[in-house]
């Protein structure tokens, strides 16, 4: 007996999207649900008072039973506008940044990149494609519109279009085309897939680099601060396949990586697939079924958790899309004293929801800190070894 057999068949509440956006299934299973979350939680403000002003939006959570996406449902796109405004490199980490020189220097061997044409599409501020060309000697071209000059030295052969890849760019041919944490922020990813094979500068023999964040790693593990309201999707590795393969494309590599956080794929055009149900959605349906509970249960524990500490001497390290969640759905995440980031572009400005102030790792030199609370377990030893030498002597727990 299948999962879909064995339990009644739930619909999703009106007003909320119908169909899967990752196979166009309609056997949606309704999950967790927030009223107002920050719409942008990567777009810091100036100060308090905007940052409290900031736009939100509504977050139900859907599981597709068909293809184990996980997505929000109500999610609006018209509401959402990436500008320089919006910040959201981790390449200040030094744990982040041996990750990616890993991952660039095997694409590099793998697809002999050296000489060749490399685009990303969606390069952010441009810190990847640097580490690509610049490991191999590629020419590097990078699309974004929050792309932002003198964002660290220029690398020879690299530049960047403060645009989308579109058409007006048909001249271009890449021998390689990136496309990193990206399309889950896409409200339909299949038709941006099909829209990249499609582009007229892709050839058969065009290598993908796609990567999105994993959502096993927030159903399984319960990693719950990845739930915001710019991901549209949360892609578990058989939903992934499937839009990629629905899109037209053939996997050449697929696979997890940073602690098992992240999803990637690797792939060129191929023959279009028609959507398949995934072999075995069970374990990962019975996951998403308890994961409103245990959702529930973990933000209860952390109420608890900062309900005995003194705020104003608990801070909390990273001010990426983990903190801001931490704090606008915590109760009690609103009155601790600070975040802190290494991401100087982040530092001196406010989360919106809360207008939590953002603060360098030096600002604590000097500050009664009992409770440093790290969002992401992958950093610990890094915040651990900073927060040493700055002479905090603060107890460090993982949320």
């Amino acid at each position: 007996m299948s999962c879909a057999q064995a339990v009644e068949t739930e619909t999703v509440a009106s007003g909320l999207r119908k169909k899967c956006p990752a196979c166009g299934g309609r056997d949606l299973l309704p999950s967790v649900t927030f009223e107002a979350l920050p719409v942008l939680c990567n777009a810091l403000h100036a100060s308090a008072a905007s940052a409290r002003a900031a736009a939100t939006g509504r977050f139900q959570a859907a599981f597709c039973r068909n293809c184990t996406h996980f997505f929000n449902a109500a999610f609006e796109e018209e509401r959402i506008g990436y500008t320089q405004s919006y910040e959201n490199s981790l390449h200040f980490s030094s744990r982040f940044v041996a990750f990616v020189e890993d991952l660039t220097q095997r694409l590099s061997r793998t697809y002999a990149l050296a000489g060749k044409t490399a685009i990303d599409v969606g390069c952010g501020k441009g810190d990847f494609l640097k580490r690509l060309c610049a490991s191999c000697g590629a020419m590097g071209i990078g699309f974004d519109k929050s792309f932002e000059e003198d964002r660290g030295a220029a690398v020879s052969g690299v530049r960047f279009v403060n645009d989308w890849f579109g058409e007006a760019y048909a001249d271009l041919r890449p021998d390689f085309l990136s496309c990193r944490h990206v399309i889950e922020h896409i409200a339909e990813p299949l038709a941006f897939l099909q829209a990249l094979r499609g582009h007229p500068g892709i050839r058969p023999e065009t290598v993908f680099y796609l990567e999105v964040p994993n959502a096993l790693y927030t159903l399984r593990d319960l990693g719950i601060w990845d739930l915001i309201y710019e991901h549209v999707s949360y892609f578990t590795g058989q939903s992934l396949r499937t839009a990629v393969e629905v899109a037209g494309f053939e996997v050449l590599n697929a696979g997890t990586s940073f602690g098992d956080q992240y999803l990637f794929v690797e792939a060129r055009p191929g023959a279009k697939r028609l959507p398949t149900e995934a072999a075995d959605t069970c374990e990962i349906e019975m996951l998403a079924r308890k994961f409103e509970r245990a959702h529930r249960d973990k933000i209860a524990h952390w109420q608890d958790y900062l309900a005995t500490r003194d705020p104003e001497k608990t801070v909390i390290w990273g001010a990426g899309s983990k903190g801001i969640t931490f704090v606008n759905v915590v109760p009690l995440g609103a009155r601790v004293a600070a975040l802190v980031d290494v991401n100087t572009h982040k530092q001196g400005r406010f989360a919106p929801g809360t207008g939590t102030p953002v603060l360098a790792p030096e600002a604590l030199c000097g500050r009664s800190v009992d409770t440093i609370v790290a969002m992401n377990p992958l950093y610990r030893h890094e915040i651990a070894g900073i927060a040493a030498a700055l002479g905090v002597d603060a107890e460090i727990v993982v949320a």
